[in-house]
């Protein structure tokens, strides 16, 4: 398999699906425009808390069974 056809093949996919994207979001109207990034903003921030408060809380696990452990 020639690796040039390989990249030129992945160049046209991706070109295709972007294509697709933009042609969606010039179509849509500016309110829904608002709020498919109040959508995307919102969801950013839940798994951000949410990664936040998973980091805070495997810490306090490991440092409860730290202090339980007898040496």
């Amino acid at each position: 398999m020639d690796i040039m056809s390989f990249v030129d093949t992945a160049i046209e996919f991706s070109k295709d699906k972007i294509d697709k994207v933009l042609d969606f979001w010039n179509g849509l109207e500016d309110e829904k425009k608002k709020l498919l990034i109040g959508c995307v903003a919102a969801a950013f921030c839940v798994i951000v808390v949410a990664g936040i408060a998973y980091g805070i809380g495997k810490a306090n696990g490991e440092r409860l069974a730290f202090e339980e452990e007898d040496f």
